[in-house]
């Protein structure tokens, strides 16, 4: 089958499955629910990890189904203790939930964010249509690009959880006219704006939103940066791999990112960077603390990547067992996490 019958065969009933948590109930979630329900998603299915300080939560407000898991129901999962409570972490119950419906596409959004009308179009169209290939020129042994560096900030920002060691170090990059098709890309890293997802050190010296980056809507193979968890859409191939992990302070989304890349990688797929874009608004947050729970991250995140990237497994279950016996320090830290999700994994899958 060529690659323009496997697109207008993608374009047709698209079941679509949220996944998130929550602490302050369904409030960040309906702007949400009201487009997804009017979008081109043949259906859109709410999943949220409740935790034991949520606020109590009315899925009767909602068009979309939802399916909220209270606290005491995930205490039957095997990861469930090793993920801790009242974090976001919670959200990999809710990936397991989901993964167990069968969705087409899973996005995992965060509920300080704010969809524009047309978010859900967007996204649809971004997974069912072609995109262009990031091109690097005098690529270097990294190869990491920053996909914030397009910004309308007067200074150069770069997302949470970009190596320390690598900046500077970026390579020119050219978008090229190749095509990549929707069923060789694994990971699609929506863009926030206005007070976006960038790391402690960039916010505490440019405190301001963001408006614009002009440079996105291009695959990566082999080209490196952190993704985060708020507004990011997940292939099928990268279902049981989108766990985020527990106990690395701001670095949950940002190490995991780095196994999603080199699995995709490993398989010859992409990462799609650029729409759809929303906007987030973090409200009062301590800059300060931000940067503590950072620390650990930024002297060891060049450490871990190194590690996952000597992975050469393109079995998602495997990538995992490989993982749960890694010898870098960080990474064994999650060893209990990981053995216990691969059982709950089997279960559902």
């Amino acid at each position: 089958m060529s690659n323009n019958l496997k697109s207008e065969k993608l374009n047709q009933n698209i079941n679509l499955a949220i996944v998130s948590t929550t602490i302050n109930g369904e409030k960040g979630y309906l702007p949400f629910d009201s487009i997804a329900k009017k979008s081109k998603f043949n259906t859109v299915k709410f999943f949220i990890s409740g935790d034991k300080k949520s606020l109590a939560f009315d899925i009767s407000k909602f068009q979309c189904d939802v399916e909220y898991i209270e606290a005491k129901a995930q205490k039957k999962y095997h990861c469930s203790e090793s993920i801790g409570w009242n974090k976001i972490m919670r959200r990999n119950i809710a990936l397991l939930k989901a993964i167990e419906k069968e969705p087409d596409f899973i996005l995992m959004i965060d509920d300080d964010n704010v969809p524009s009308d047309d978010y859900f179009n967007i996204w649809h169209k971004i997974i069912t249509n072609p995109s262009k290939k990031l091109e690097v020129i005098n690529k270097n042994n990294s190869c990491w690009y920053n996909y914030l560096e397009s910004s309308d900030a007067i200074i150069n920002i770069y997302p949470r959880g970009y190596p320390l060691i690598f900046r500077g170090q970026e390579s020119n990059i050219n978008i090229s006219s190749q095509s990549v098709f929707p069923e060789e890309i694994g990971l699609y890293q929506g863009i926030s704006l206005g007070d976006p997802d960038i790391d402690a050190i960039t916010r505490i010296m440019y405190p301001k939103p963001i408006g614009e980056i002009r440079i996105k809507n291009y695959c990566c193979k082999n080209i490196w940066s952190p993704y985060n968890t708020q507004n990011t859409m997940f292939s099928k191939i990268l279902f049981p791999l989108a766990f985020v992990w527990p106990r690395c302070g701001r670095y949950d989304d940002i190490y995991s990112s780095f196994a999603w890349q080199k699995y995709l990688f490993n398989n010859d797929l992409f990462v799609h960077v650029g729409d759809s874009v929303n906007m987030q608004y973090r409200g009062k947050r301590d800059i300060f603390i931000d940067f503590q729970m950072e620390v650990e991250g930024m002297m060891n995140a060049h450490l871990v990547w190194r590690s996952i990237n000597e992975i050469s497994e393109k079995d998602a279950i495997k990538f995992i067992v490989e993982l749960a016996n890694s010898e870098n320090s960080i990474i064994n830290r999650h060893k209990n996490f990981f053995l216990a999700y691969l059982k709950d994994l089997e279960t559902v899958l």
